[in-house]
């Protein structure tokens, strides 16, 4: 039987906004959960989906954006093909636009050794 493939979603508790971490936007929950769904339309789209089909979402939390960098490399790694998700907020980071989630098709196995140590989210 062949496994199913979830999407797994990755966002960031804070945003480093300068080198070194000088600049840190600590995300409000109201935001990590918009970027979950903004990261999660990105990937649906992309893959050019017609129609809604039901897809198990797990969301999982970075400690920060230097974490979330690091799942997205060992995503592309293994070849998971992973969709970044950049905020447009100036108010907010300034002048950047900070990557502030990843969502990528995996199933249990081939999330081990990308995003398994990662907690889920959680308020």
């Amino acid at each position: 039987m062949k496994e199913e493939k979830r999407i797994y979603v990755v966002v960031a508790a804070t945003v480093q906004t300068l080198p070194g971490g000088k600049g840190t936007v600590i995300q409000p929950y109201g935001r990590q959960i918009a970027q979950a769904c903004h990261v999660v339309s990105k990937l649906r789209l992309g893959r050019g989906e017609e129609g809604f089909t039901p897809v198990t979402t797990i969301i999982l939390q970075a400690r920060d954006s230097n974490e979330l960098s690091h799942v997205f490399i060992l995503a592309v790694r293994k070849h998971l093909k992973p969709v970044p998700f950049g905020d447009e907020n100036k108010e907010v980071y300034g002048d950047i636009k900070p990557v502030t989630a990843i969502a990528f098709y995996a199933t249990k196995e081939q999330v081990m050794g990308v995003a398994d140590y990662l907690p889920l989210w959680e308020s």
